[in-house]
């Protein structure tokens, strides 16, 4: 079971840079060939491929994009995208880091203990992740 994961893995990194490739060329093409990158879900959501670094800026001034949610694996991003930094804060840091920039965002108690089940979660999970690899080298 293991070989067959490592081998689909592997597949898919080769296949991730001419599937990219051929996405692109469909979206620059005219005609019945041609597909759009995105589409506008509802007036706060679009849905759509990988956004690229250079469509960074009409995301941003034309479509008015403050965030990117992506379900794509960290080497499908490291090169095409703009990914954000990865600080490993607590709820505590996060929240003082936010308030910074934008001090007029507040959080109320009953956010910030969202906030740390959430972390406590995402922490465990790595944790049971890094255990998992481990495990199997």
């Amino acid at each position: 079971m293991a070989a067959g994961t490592l081998l689909e893995a592997g597949l898919a990194r080769v296949l991730f840079y001419p599937t990219l490739l051929y996405t692109v060329f469909r979206g620059k093409v005219p005609g019945r060939a041609h597909r759009d990158w995105y589409h506008r879900i509802d007036p706060t959501v679009l849905l759509g491929a990988l956004p690229l670094r250079s469509m960074t800026r009409r995301l941003v001034q034309d479509e008015n994009v403050r965030g990117v949610i992506t379900m794509n694996e960290e080497y499908e991003t490291r090169f095409l995208c703009n990914s954000s930094k990865v600080y490993n804060w607590s709820p505590e840091e996060a929240i003082r880091a936010i308030s910074k920039i934008r001090s007029h965002i507040h959080i109320r108690s009953g956010q910030l203990e969202v906030l740390k089940e959430f972390h406590r979660d995402m922490t465990a999970g790595a944790a049971n992740k890094e255990t998992y690899h481990t495990s199997q080298t």
